[in-house]
């Protein structure tokens, strides 16, 4: 989201916050919630003093590895792990710098082919206080065929302005049964005029090689910001979710928006469209900023949205951390249950995001100054209880 957008430098960590949360009154589970595993506790970016990384996303790979994209010195790296997460490999570059742009917010794919496709957004920023006509905010992608060992095959899916207020943002992608992939991003680059913002999405027919020609636009609230998708297909059904931060009641809040493979997008989804649900029950306070939601889903069926909040910190963004929340299978009545980091109320854990593992190991991940004095990606990894049954 766009006001966030230059929040992801700051810095901050303590043991005030940590102090408090040890010392508080245990809290009654809920009937159903994750219980965070703190020991595998582990940094995934590299241990590099001053060598921030940001907006990590996790898949785990159909030989089991894991694998990690992030933003990191103004480019997309990703790292493997061959042991669920205990150590990482050295990060390979998958995109770098060029001048007067940075590469951000890169998503991952595995194809059914075992292909991987990353997703990226070029960005460009003022020099000497003047922005390049000629560098454009934009929408890439480019391919791996050996398990994110070489990347190859970029493509320029989309140009908006070269205007930080005249953007496109936040790529995520899937694959339907069918083989088409689904790229989702914010695109505010058709309003001009406004501080208006859509979800719009490119389709790829051919595993990513070429893209539809210009972008459908899938939600659109007037006079508001749609932002952030992040894409799932519901088991078991012929659905597509994504979730989306929706300021349309003030402050951010998640929202899912959702279409039948019928449907398949042929009418934007409005503000009042009953493909336009608000996730959380009950509702969260006005008074909170719930931004940059990410949804996954479980294999037992169950659905998860985690989300970066401001409740019961400090009223300031650049403060939030993590909260998760579990939904039923349907990608509704989601029910905040927990934090899975320990993140003092003077640091942040932003741009955060969730991987269910074959086993329904949920992983979190979150970028955070609060165990270093610098921004890296660590993990935490949590298990779905049901105490009815435990």
């Amino acid at each position: 989201m766009k006001q966030m957008k230059i929040w992801m430098v700051c810095v901050f960590v303590s043991h005030l916050a940590w102090g408090q949360q040890k010392h508080a009154p245990q809290q009654e589970l809920p009937a159903t919630t994750i219980v965070w595993d703190q020991s595998s506790l582990k940094q995934v970016s590299p241990l590099v003093e001053g060598q921030n990384a940001n907006y990590a996303r996790m898949i785990q790979l159909s030989n089991g590895s894991l694998l990690c994209i992030y933003e990191s010195r103004g480019g997309i790296e990703c790292t493997t792990s061959n042991n669920l997460g205990k150590t990482w490999l050295k990060p390979v570059v998958i995109a770098t710098a060029t001048t007067g742009v940075n590469m951000a917010v890169p998503d991952i794919l595995e194809l059914k082919d075992h292909s991987l496709l990353a997703s990226y957004n070029p960005r460009p920023h003022q020099i000497n206080g003047s922005w390049d006509t000629t560098r454009h905010f934009a929408i890439c992608t480019k391919k791996s065929y050996d398990q994110g060992k070489t990347w190859r095959d970029e493509r320029l899916v989309y140009q908006a302005s070269y205007q930080f207020q005249d953007g496109c943002w936040e790529p995520s992608q899937i694959q339907l049964p069918s083989g088409e992939i689904q790229l989702y991003f914010s695109d505010e680059g058709v309003y001009t005029q406004s501080n208006e913002q859509n979800i719009s999405i490119f389709r790829s027919k051919d595993g990513g090689l070429t893209w539809s020609r210009s972008p459908g636009i899938v939600s659109f609230t007037p006079g508001h910001r749609d932002g952030m998708p992040v894409p799932i297909i519901l088991k078991g059904t012929q659905e597509i979710l994504f979730s989306i931060e929706d300021n349309a009641g003030g402050r951010f809040k998640p929202s899912i928006i959702r279409n039948s493979f019928t449907q398949n997008w042929q009418k934007t989804v409005g503000p009042n469209d009953a493909g336009r649900t608000s996730a959380m029950i009950p509702k969260l306070p006005d008074t909170v900023y719930a931004g940059a939601p990410y949804l996954r889903q479980l294999h037992s069926g169950q659905t998860v949205l985690s989300y970066q909040s401001t409740q019961n910190r400090q009223n300031n963004g650049d403060l939030a951390c993590m909260q998760v929340a579990v939904g039923d299978s349907n990608g509704k009545n989601f029910v905040n249950v927990n934090t899975p980091f320990h993140i003092p109320l003077n640091k942040h854990g932003l741009w955060n995001s969730l991987c269910v593992l074959h086993d329904d190991t949920v992983v979190a991940l979150t970028s955070t100054n609060a165990y270093n004095n610098y921004t890296a990606i660590w993990m935490i990894k949590g298990h779905l209880i049901n105490k009815k049954t435990n």
